[in-house]
């Protein structure tokens, strides 16, 4: 059985720590969690990608409802021997969201056929390191094309276009992880899921991103092409505002 670990102890020396063999999920936490079953749920599929063993799901939820941390971002992540439990300050302000967000292509590519591709696994220092070349270039973060060419997602948010009034989302098949937003506007909203090319991104009348702890998150460029914000992404935004109220409220 796992130990939990939560801001005091060691982790156990194991293939997670050596190889990287670990999955993890960055759940916001408000007054109540947010989207916790959908999380927990996605953890146990990455960790079934990677072959660890069945996660100790009772004690984990037991855990958290005994330690609830209200206003962060708590990571939790899981190797052969260990749960560990961080928690952060939610990165994104108010003023993020009016500015907006700001992507360029990165020049790695992201392999569709890879299973990492598809898992929020440890393995995750080529997506900072991208980001980072994007934050020194004056950029929010860093757009992934897969091996044909197809947009995937950024180095740590799904990507959404509008054009015409119709929002487009890359396929999962792409190569790119099911996020827990994502999977919500998909069956909240009608989404087209299809493979998007460098050409959509450029020629799209708007762009959103989405993770679990920006929510909803306007692109207002894409390298030297600037977007508006139109009723599509306000709805969009509306949308979960009520959906975040709504999983409050049903947990008080």
């Amino acid at each position: 059985m796992r130990r939990i670990i939560y801001k005091q102890g060691e982790a156990i020396l194991d293939e997670g720590i050596f190889f990287g063999k670990g999955v993890f999920e960055t759940i916001l936490f408000l007054e109540k969690p947010i989207f916790l079953k959908e999380h927990i749920e996605r953890l146990k599929s990455g960790m079934e990608k990677l072959g660890l063993e069945e996660l100790e799901e009772e004690m984990l939820l037991d855990y958290i409802s005994l330690n609830f941390t209200k206003n962060k971002g708590v990571k939790v992540l899981v190797t052969p021997k260990n749960i560990i439990i961080t928690e952060r300050e939610i990165p994104y302000k108010k003023e993020d969201y009016i500015r907006g967000s700001s992507l360029k292509l990165s020049k790695v590519i992201r392999n569709s056929t890879s299973l990492l591709s598809y898992a929020k696994s440890t393995n995750y220092i080529e997506n900072i390191i991208e980001k980072n070349k994007a934050n020194k270039e004056g950029f929010k973060d860093t757009l992934f094309l897969n091996e044909k060419g197809y947009v995937t997602e950024t180095s740590c948010a799904n990507i959404f276009i509008v054009k015409n009034n119709k929002i487009y989302t890359p396929k999962i098949s792409c190569g790119l992880l099911n996020g827990i937003i994502r999977m919500w506007v998909v069956k909240t909203f009608s989404v087209i899921e299809t493979e998007l090319t460098l050409e959509d991104i450029k020629n799209a009348d708007e762009i959103f991103l989405t993770n679990s702890l920006m929510g909803i998150m306007k692109v207002n460029r894409f390298e030297d092409k600037n977007y508006k914000n139109s009723d599509i992404i306000k709805s969009v935004e509306k949308a979960y505002k009520m959906e975040i109220e709504k999983q409050e409220g049903a947990n008080s």
